[in-house]
């Protein structure tokens, strides 16, 4: 295929993905910096929002808010990104973007502001229509990518992004099906990954989470809303990167700058070349000049090749080929070596060998090491000796006690590290005792929401709730009655205790679990009408009605 006619095709959709993520390898890290300035923050508060929707019961009070704040972090995130596919586009060209002014940076935010907004309501539309799909996204993405250059206007814009979503259609199609596919694989890998982590905090640090025990907990809207969230962060750079380079193709078909980014290429190679052929043109140039009185003293013809004769024999350079080949960055390239075992040694036997081989080695390198640092220091020390006393050869006696003195030391130096050696091995003679150290637990604050009934034992509710009820605090009393409810439950397996549960989803529960006990049910079922009422609602709280909760707790213990 001519050059041509590749221009005019236009690039395949998996060269495209490709040459993308080497452009984002070779992208310096400050852009990277940029793209997620502006995109976590909409993705950490699009999941805040999504889970303070879902299960905030002040939802309908914080919607308009929530909502609006999250409408200018997305143009916050839509302005930031088009710098990013600037700076990028700017960075594939190798030329500078310009400088970003203030003007430059608003009249941006202005035009994304304007047309981005619309995606929210084309996109899905066009993805239920699906032929049309490829198109909206690639023009929504060329906006994004065309947003910093100088535009007329939006006019100027939209039909620039326009062109460059009308070129090369069935590839654009085939390139949104590869990037969807490698998304899906990348899902699937978070989702995996994030469903481990509870696991591996109760493993390694002993926290015990809601999810660790009880997997169908994170079966809901809020982990599939983190889980896209991180396959947004991860996918959208390289979609960005891939459109940078559609566009940059796609405008070449006119400007030429793809021919212009090549050329630049090939262009140290070129002033290479060029120094190379003037400095051989020189060389062998000047050997063919004549030269003032070299035929008076030219040796005969037969003699002149005689310089030309090597200057090392064909033993010698052998040798020296060997050495150079059987060095070690060489010999990994050559073929495994069988081992041959002898018959009689076992499989623990050859590797115990091996081991004592191994460290053999490294002791003769070590002491190789240390000869050539001793004579190097005898060396220097005689070199500085020779020139205090004025010549050679008077410093000759001293310097074999010395060699002698530097031998003993590195032998007491090695025999003290082995004393050392030894000392860590064998350990502290005498082993301090061990101290039984009983944790001690925590007084909770009953007044708080967020106190869960697995935070105590149920004695230990059950004591504070008596102690509460002769201080007088009757409301803190019946809510200490009912955690320890809640840890007798659970302590039976009748319920799993959830900070996301209410009271009235525990009662489910425990009713689809002992569907033999109506007494239990009855009892658990009046002691939460009575919670609720006192705790979420405006009943007082007297000696009678704690004595009845009471009662029905002593009830469920006897069921």
């Amino acid at each position: 295929m001519n050059p041509k006619s590749r221009r005019e095709d236009g690039r395949g959709a998996l060269e495209l993905i490709e040459e993308a993520v080497h452009l984002l390898r070779l992208a310096p890290a400050g852009l990277f910096s940029i793209y997620y300035l502006g995109t976590i923050p909409f993705v950490m508060a699009l999941l805040y929002f999504w889970a303070d929707m879902s299960r905030s019961a002040l939802a309908q009070e914080r919607c308009a808010g929530a909502a609006a704040g999250l409408a200018l972090l997305f143009l916050w995130m839509k302005g930031w990104q088009a710098v990013f596919a600037d700076l990028l586009r700017s960075h594939l060209r190798g030329s500078s973007t310009g400088r970003w002014t203030f003007s430059r940076l608003l009249r941006l935010w202005v035009l994304q502001a304007i047309v981005q907004p619309a995606g929210l309501f084309l996109l899905p539309a066009a993805f239920v229509l699906t032929l049309p799909f490829a198109w909206t996204y690639a023009f929504f993405q060329n906006v994004t990518v065309l947003g910093g250059e100088e535009h007329d206007g939006l006019r100027s814009l939209c039909r620039k992004a326009i062109q460059q979503a009308s070129l090369w259609p069935g590839r654009n199609h085939l390139l949104l099906a590869v990037l969807v596919l490698f998304g899906l694989f990348v899902f699937v890998n978070l989702a995996m990954a994030l469903a481990q982590v509870p696991q591996l905090l109760k493993m390694f640090f002993g926290v015990e989470t809601a999810f660790s025990r009880s997997f169908g907990s994170m079966l809901n809207t809020t982990f599939l809303a983190a889980t896209l969230g991180l396959t947004y962060l991860c996918l959208d750079p390289l979609a960005k990167a891939v459109y940078v380079l559609r566009c940059f193709y796609g405008e070449s078909l006119r400007s030429g700058e793809d021919l212009k980014k090549e050329l630049k290429a090939c262009w140290p190679a070129a002033k290479a070349a060029r120094a190379v052929a003037v400095l051989c043109l020189l060389l062998f140039g000047a050997s063919s000049w004549p030269v003032a009185g070299a035929a008076s003293n030219s040796p005969p013809a037969a003699a002149q090749p005689a310089a030309f004769r090597p200057s090392l024999a064909p033993p010698e350079l052998d040798r020296a080929i060997d050495e150079v080949i059987g060095q070690r960055e060489y010999s990994w390239r050559l073929p495994r070596p069988k081992m041959v075992r002898e018959p009689s040694k076992g499989v623990f036997a050859n590797f115990v060998d091996s081991v004592l081989e191994t460290m053999k080695r490294w002791l003769k390198a070590v002491v190789r090491q240390a000869q050539k640092v001793v004579e190097w220091l005898i060396e220097f020390l005689d070199k500085r000796f020779q020139a205090n006393r004025g010549g050679p050869g008077t410093g000759l006696g001293w310097l074999t006690s010395l060699q002698i003195l530097v031998y003993v030391l590195l032998a007491v130096l090695a025999c003290t590290v082995a004393i050392l050696f030894w000392r860590i091995w064998q350990g502290p003679r005498q082993r301090p005792s061990d101290l039984v150290s009983q944790p001690m637990q925590s007084v909770p604050d009953l007044s708080d929401d967020n106190v869960a009934a697995d935070q105590l034992p149920e004695e230990s509710w059950m004591r504070l709730a008596q102690e509460l009820a002769e201080r007088g605090e009757l409301r803190l009393a019946l809510r200490a009655f009912y955690l320890a409810s809640l840890a007798h439950l659970a302590h039976r397996e009748f319920i799993r205790i959830a900070k996301f549960k209410s009271n009235r989803e525990y009662e489910t529960e425990l009713r689809r679990r002992t569907r033999a006990q109506p007494d239990l049910q009855s009892a658990f079922a009046q002691n939460v009408t009575v919670f609720d009422r006192v705790w979420y609602g405006m009943d007082n709280v007297s000696d009678d009605v704690l004595r009845h909760f009471r009662a029905n707790l002593e009830r469920i213990n006897a069921c």
